[in-house]
């Protein structure tokens, strides 16, 4: 199966210390500022890449991570 990198148009709205505030097709999104490329800043557009790849050597902890993350999802918002 092919797939084809996501490109996305993103504007940083905020930055407060550690977290950024992101507009991206119309959904507001607060994640750690250590995303974002090295000098943005405030008011700047970034366009934001994602691509499918396969998953990491350590599978077994992403594997029991998977399961813990799901017992405490209660189906709201994303907490980062």
């Amino acid at each position: 199966m092919k797939t084809h990198d996501k490109r996305t148009a993103a504007f940083i709205d905020a930055i407060d210390g550690d977290v950024a505030r992101v507009i991206a097709e119309g959904i507001t999104i607060s994640l750690p500022r250590a995303a974002l490329p090295i000098g943005a800043t405030e008011g700047q557009w970034i366009e934001w890449t994602m691509r499918i790849i396969p998953p990491p050597a350590e599978t077994s902890d992403t594997e029991e991570e998977r399961r813990r993350m799901s017992k405490e999802d209660d189906g709201g918002n994303i907490k980062l």
